[in-house]
């Protein structure tokens, strides 16, 4: 028989403990040293944290979800990330609290998302399967809703119908979208109620169909209205 995750498989990065998803949130692990090598790629899952741009300076191996990089002596000190694999969420304070942004590939310099000397928490939130933009993949969903335009900010990924986004804390928040399987029908009321919208193939902002901040419930479309 199927468990329950098997049968729903959504992952949200903010927060992933309300779906049970523990698989994400990795007991932190995390070594310490000097680290130079821009092309490292782990040796597996997890990324290093450099106090310096351009991956120099001292470093913070990372092996999984970190809520407080305050108890590491390494708070609000990032300035670079080498990522051996997967996408991984960094946010502005402990707890994945503040402004979090989903970052995919190794970055030399943090002050590209406004995050340089402004990290106090990490986790994953997603591997990949394939390339593909953002770095999503089909494991996770066929639908990703992020917080702000250009796919950027907090993110949602959905593979199944959601009858009302405020049980998972992302109703009226999208501001943009990426489809990477299927067709999409996005309301702005709960219950697929009020006017909908098709999402397919591709990415884009919101804005643009008057579906800004305005997403309530989200169903698999097959042609019908």
């Amino acid at each position: 028989m199927e468990t329950d995750m098997a049968k729903t498989r959504l992952s949200i990065t903010l927060p992933l403990a309300a779906l049970g998803l523990a698989a994400l949130a990795l007991p932190a692990s995390a070594d310490r040293g000097r680290y130079h090598d821009a092309s490292w790629r782990g040796g597996g899952q997890g990324v290093i944290l450099h106090a310096d741009a351009g991956f120099h300076g001292d470093g913070l191996r990372i092996r999984g979800a970190e809520p407080d990089l305050a108890r590491l002596r390494f708070n609000d000190r990032a300035s670079s990330i080498s990522i051996g694999y997967g996408v991984w969420e960094l946010c502005t304070d402990a707890h994945f609290r503040g402004r979090c942004e989903i970052v995919d590939a190794s970055t030399p310099r943090l002050n590209a998302y406004r995050l340089n000397d402004n990290v106090s928490s990490l986790r994953p939130v997603a591997h990949r399967d394939r390339p593909g933009r953002g770095g999503w993949g089909r494991r996770g969903g066929d639908l990703v809703l992020f917080q702000d335009s250009a796919q950027r900010g907090q993110a949602i990924e959905i593979s199944h119908d959601v009858a009302d986004l405020s049980q998972y804390r992302f109703n009226d928040r999208a501001s943009s979208f990426l489809v990477t399987g299927g067709t999409w029908l996005v309301c702005e009321h709960a219950n697929y109620r009020g006017r909908c919208e098709v999402l397919q193939g591709g990415a884009g902002d919101l804005k643009p169909i008057r579906m800004n901040d305005n997403i309530s419930s989200i169903r698999a479309y097959d042609g019908w209205r």
